[in-house]
Parts: C-alpha cells; structure tokens; sequence
C-alpha cells in the first residue's frame, strides 16, 4: 500500500498488492492499445475513436475502484501513469506520421513526458517517494486527448472550424502543450522541494 503526503506517496512495494482489481484494468489498456491502430490504419476512424474512449473509461475506472475497493498500491500508482503515457503516445506517433499531427507540439510532448518519467524514476530510485499529478497535468492531458481525437476523427467541419483565425485543432494542441510545459515544471519544482526537506529531516 501507499501513504501519501504532500502530494507524495511512500513507494513501499508490497509483492502481494500487484494483482488487484484495479491494475488489471490498467493494464487492459495497453490490451487495447494494438486494436486502435490497426481500426486508424485501416481507415475506421469511429471504432479507433470509441477504443480509445473505452481505454479513457478503464482510466476512470481503475482510479475509482482502488479508492472503493480500497486497493490503492504503490505499483497501481506507478503503473497507471506509465500505462497513460505508453498508450498516449504510442497513438500520437501514429497520428504524427500518417495524419499531420503537428512535429513542434509531437516532439515537445514526448520531451516533456520522459522529463516526468525520468524525474519519477530518479524519486523513486534515490528518495523513495512517488510525485502525484497535478490539476495542471491533469487537464493537459485531457485538452491533448480531446486534440487527438480531432485528428482521429478527422471531420472536414473540425478541420475548418477556427477560433480567431486559428485552426481548433492546432488551438487544442497549442494549450495542451502549454499546460503541460507547467506542469512539468510544477512537478520539478515540488519533487525539488520534497527533495530539500527529506535532506533537512536527515540533519535534524
């Protein structure tokens, strides 16, 4: 199990808590993830849409059950984002080579994902503890998911529709990666602190 404080969860692993009901469904996301490329590569747009819902639905889900099944995990807890991450952008390196999605906005987003997933590795490795996401990330992530549907979709009226001149779609993926670039640096900023404090709780 974990115990979070401060936004930190102890990373105590507990070889029992692996298999539970909520990181099943973790990882049945990844289970997911082969079916939506094959629906994008052969032109199903809709059903690689309703997947890719399916897979944000089983997010929602493991979530809520480790909280009522009280079946929260440190492994729950790095799997999930690991999970998030594989199947985010494993599909945006799809979208990026055969639909157009934006190179700026697709190689910043993978820069700023292996920055959080090194930083995690590196407080879990060294001060063994595990940062919580932030709001910040949180609706970073759903504005670059509501962007990827957009180029999954691919419907001629989202295409034309703009907002001050700018197209939606590169207006989606633009705050995405904005909110993203701040919560990266919010996630540097408190591990950093945590950081500070774990060595000052030493010298005392």
């Amino acid at each position: 199990m974990y115990t979070k404080k401060e936004g930190f969860a102890s990373a105590d692993f507990d070889p029992k808590t692996v298999l539970t009901i909520p990181n099943i469904i973790t990882v049945i996301r990844l289970v997911i993830l082969p079916f939506v490329l094959v629906s994008l590569n052969k032109g199903q747009n809709i059903q690689a849409f309703i997947l890719i819902l399916l897979a944000g639905f089983t997010d929602v889900l493991d979530g809520f059950l480790a909280k009522i099944l009280h079946q929260a995990t440190t492994i729950g807890k790095i799997l999930d984002p690991v999970v998030d991450k594989i199947f985010m952008v494993t599909v945006l390196i799809y979208l990026y080579v055969y639909r157009g999605y934006p190179f700026w906005a697709f190689y910043l987003i993978i820069g700023f994902e292996i920055l959080i997933l090194v930083g995690g590795y590196w407080m879990i490795m060294k001060h063994h503890q595990i940062p919580s996401s932030s709001l910040c990330g949180k609706i970073a992530v759903v504005i670059i998911s509501l962007a990827m549907y957009s180029y999954v979709v691919d419907i001629d009226s989202i295409n034309c529709f703009c907002i001050f001149g700018i197209n939606m779609k590169i207006l989606m993926v633009l705050l995405g990666v904005i909110l993203l670039f701040f919560a990266t640096i919010r996630y540097g900023f408190i591990s950093n602190r945590e950081i500070l404090k774990n060595n000052e709780n030493k010298v005392d």
